[in-house]
């Protein structure tokens, strides 16, 4: 019975020595010093709280510079003459096209700019009208820039191209003209015939004889006037 018992204690006694083993191998590394005389535990625990202050420190950095970033503003879209003016009154600081960066040819008709942005000198932005049916202004703007960045001494104008693949397949489609009803006649209003006009009555004109001077009856003597003459003296 005894040895049973010794036994059955036996492993007991072999956890308790592992864990006063790891115990002391801990006391023992805490224990160690360096050149100086100072203990190693001192430069783990100033490690853990430089490590800390650090990260404490980038958090404040970055919830700062979010706080500090202006907000993106809002762009509105502008007409091209508008923003042709814009340009010539030197308010525009940018100007970013957007282009399929897959099509290679001039001759392709995927072929050039379809989105644009102008980019204020005062931080405010704005959309040139998009898609392949608008292709014509955009490039009227961007050689409006080049003209006014080669005859101005004002600020230049940047240019930024940039290349996009996967663009909406809207972009590239032109819009089918609505085509225009052909308006139909109407008709007036029927003319009302009217009765006919009773015809002129003709009138008889009655010739009335012109008068003629009267002739001397041939029996009646004609007086026949005669010049008296004066005696001369």
């Amino acid at each position: 019975m005894t040895d049973d018992s010794n036994d059955q204690k036996q492993p007991e006694s072999t956890g308790s020595g592992r864990s006063a083993g790891s115990l002391g191998a801990l006391r023992t590394t805490l224990a160690k010093r360096d050149s100086r005389g100072r203990p190693l535990a001192v430069y783990g625990i100033l490690g853990i709280g430089v490590a800390t202050l650090l990260a404490l420190m980038l958090v404040i950095y970055f919830w700062s510079a979010d706080r500090d970033r202006p907000e993106q503003p809002i762009c509105t879209t502008i007409p091209a003459d508008q923003a042709e003016r814009a340009i010539r009154d030197g308010e525009i600081e940018r100007l970013i096209l957007a282009y399929d960066g897959s099509v290679d040819f001039a001759t392709d008709r995927a072929w050039g700019p379809v989105q644009a942005r102008i980019d204020y000198v005062d931080g405010q932005c704005a959309n040139l009208p998009q898609g392949i049916s608008n292709q014509t202004g955009l490039l009227a703007i961007l050689g409006a820039i080049a003209f006014y960045n080669q005859t101005t001494e004002s600020a230049q104008v940047e240019v930024a191209y940039n290349p996009i693949t996967g663009l909406d397949s809207a972009l590239f489609t032109t819009p089918t003209p609505v085509p225009t009803e052909t308006p139909v006649a109407t008709e007036g209003p029927e003319e009302t015939e009217l009765p006919p006009s009773p015809a002129a009555i003709p009138t008889e004109t009655i010739a009335i004889p012109a008068a003629t001077p009267a002739t001397p009856d041939a029996g009646s003597p004609v007086t026949v006037p005669t010049s008296s003459a004066t005696p001369e003296s």
